[in-house]
């Protein structure tokens, strides 16, 4: 009887380990379709400073790679215990799609904590939506 409480506690603590990882694997395999997903995955992965899963959705043009290097150093800067007021900030803010064509989109984003709106400027590129460039308006 001990025994089989035992194997009964390790089943249900391994058995939650794989779904957590499960889950967290499909959210990291699931790309964005469209250019508003794009910009949310974008500052999800900014707002955890995961730079390379951000690299992943932006052209890296000059800017852009100018962009996360800033983010890297603003890493650097906050203090651990700090960091965790970023996450989800990018579920607190307003989507707008201005403009979308075939090839072109650009989203305005409104966060609700911050009165200045940011332009997000995304281009097709092998069927997949990447950032061009980010205004800030």
């Amino acid at each position: 009887m001990k025994y089989s409480i035992a194997f009964l506690f390790f089943l249900v603590i391994f058995t939650n380990c794989e779904l957590r990882k499960s889950s967290k694997e499909n959210v990291a395999q699931e790309s964005p379709k469209t250019p508003k997903e794009t910009v949310i995955a974008y500052l999800a992965a900014t707002n955890q400073f995961d730079l390379k899963a951000a690299k992943e959705f932006i052209i890296p043009n000059k800017d852009n790679l100018m962009n996360l290097e800033t983010l890297k150093k603003m890493e650097k800067s906050i203090p651990d215990d700090q960091k965790a007021r970023f996450l989800d900030k990018e579920k607190n803010a307003e989507y707008y799609e201005k403009e979308i064509t075939d090839s072109t989109a650009r989203i305005v984003v409104s966060p609700k904590e911050v009165a200045m709106p940011i332009e997000f400027n995304l281009k097709k590129v092998k069927n997949k939506w990447l950032i061009e460039s980010v205004i800030s308006l």
